[in-house]
């Protein structure tokens, strides 16, 4: 049985989509396939069980059978959050390695999604780079590229694990970047001995916000078309410009929100009219009935909220770097990207695995 750690050096990397996309994969090609996270932080209750949001997700995804108390031992709780903090707690490491055990019997390989970053869990003395060496696991790293700062990280993970760094994933590359990567980082990464399977490009449905969660962070009031809060939103322009300007750039740009002031009603019908997808009316100013009632016509949500504009333009920039798991059309987008993108043969070397 071949175990493989799906880590990342910072949050928001990936790393769930990277297992979901290689799970599919190896199911394809006939592998008995185990998925396991020693350690979560969205508690929910599922059959009567404790387990992580996120981890039910994939497990269901992947179709596994594996019980529902085993898939991830650890659940950061409130409770847990304050004994770990104040007295620690016991007996933690025991509990994932049991639960590995049980999830790896039968399997031809597992694969283990890291929390947050490889040293998460450190404080509850499970953090990655301990559960690594007890589970006997290869590391996979899954990180967005990000100039030099990527690169120490990397290679700082590769200093303290060595030989057991199977190698990384670069996610969500932007064009720019891509000809620097294949000339520069690779051949890099290459001479330390550090394999790179493969760089996975920046994707609009992938950045995507579902308006429902923008309504949610922003405890936003939604005036109208609650109805089309499913739809996804894969690009935020800022009216507070002038009208044509901004009437120019909306039409531009596809399946864009428009955060502008309450009280500019001229840009609250310019995008309108422009079929934007949703307006984010700041300041907790709300639109004439004019605006709400073309606006309903047209089938185009429009959220009041409390912050300013340049507080909610702060907001769903950070919103956009995060993976909602329920979103499904970005989930198997991503696992269609993965499968494209990353080189299969080569990581099935790595691994030993004969298919």
């Amino acid at each position: 049985m071949v175990s493989v750690y799906v880590g990342s050096t910072k949050g928001y990397s990936g790393k769930n989509l990277t297992v979901m996309g290689i799970g599919q994969r190896f199911l394809k090609d006939g592998l008995k396939v185990g998925y396991f996270k020693p350690f979560g932080r969205l508690p929910v209750k599922i059959e009567g069980m404790l387990t992580d949001k996120d981890a039910w997700f994939i497990h269901r995804v992947l179709m596994l059978k594996d019980p529902v108390e085993m898939i991830c031992p650890v659940v950061l709780t409130q409770d847990l959050m304050v004994e770990g903090c104040r007295t620690g707690v016991q007996g933690l490491q025991e509990k994932v390695l049991d639960a590995f055990e049980s999830i790896s019997k039968g399997k031809d390989v597992v694969l283990v999604g890291g929390a947050g970053t490889i040293e998460s869990g450190g404080f509850l003395d499970i953090c990655g780079f301990d559960l690594i060496e007890k589970l006997n696991a290869r590391v996979l790293l899954v990180d967005h590229y990000e100039k030099e700062f990527y690169l120490d990280a990397v290679l700082d993970v590769h200093g303290r694990l060595g030989e057991r760094l199977l190698g990384v994933i670069l996610n969500n590359v932007q064009a720019g970047y891509v000809e620097i990567i294949q000339d520069m980082i690779i051949p890099l990464f290459e001479r330390k001995g550090i394999h790179v399977f493969g760089v996975l490009p920046n994707d609009g449905i992938l950045g995507s916000v579902m308006i429902a969660d923008i309504v949610e962070a922003l405890a936003g009031d939604v005036l109208c078309c609650r109805n089309k809060t499913d739809s996804l939103i894969e690009h935020f322009l800022i009216g507070g410009m002038q009208v044509d300007r901004a009437l120019e750039y909306i039409i531009k740009t596809r399946n864009n929100a428009v955060i502008v002031g309450g009280d500019r009603a001229d840009i609250h019908l310019a995008a309108i009219e422009a079929t934007t997808q949703c307006l984010i009316l700041t300041g907790n100013l709300y639109p004439n009935e004019i605006v709400v009632s073309r606006a309903e016509m047209r089938g185009i949500p429009i959220v009041v909220v409390r912050d300013d504009t340049y507080s909610v333009a702060k907001k769903v920039e950070y919103l956009s770097r995060k993976l909602r798991l329920r979103e499904k059309e970005k989930v198997y987008c991503g696992i269609r990207l993965i499968e494209e993108k990353v080189d299969f043969k080569r990581l099935y070397q790595a691994l030993g695995i004969v298919v």
